[in-house]
């Protein structure tokens, strides 16, 4: 049997995809527990025509880029 050597690109490219092949599970299996701990509540009808609409405060584009910014720097 042959043993070919990697070259560096390539350990990176498998390094990256074993990151993220073991973050996808870690995902998983953290969404896994937290559905076991907290299930998903069903909502009837009536409770979904009642609810209250809640208004989401909106960020302004300049706290957003002067945010932007600071991570840049």
């Amino acid at each position: 049997m042959n043993e070919t050597t990697l070259s560096n690109d390539e350990r990176r490219c498998l390094q990256m995809w074993f990151r993220q092949a073991i973050a996808k599970l870690e995902l998983e299996e953290v969404t896994d527990v937290m559905l076991k701990e907290y299930p998903v509540e069903v909502e009837t009808d009536s409770a979904v025509s009642h609810r209250p609409t809640v208004s989401r405060r909106r960020v302004s584009r300049s706290r957003l880029t002067s945010h932007l910014k600071e991570l840049i720097v």
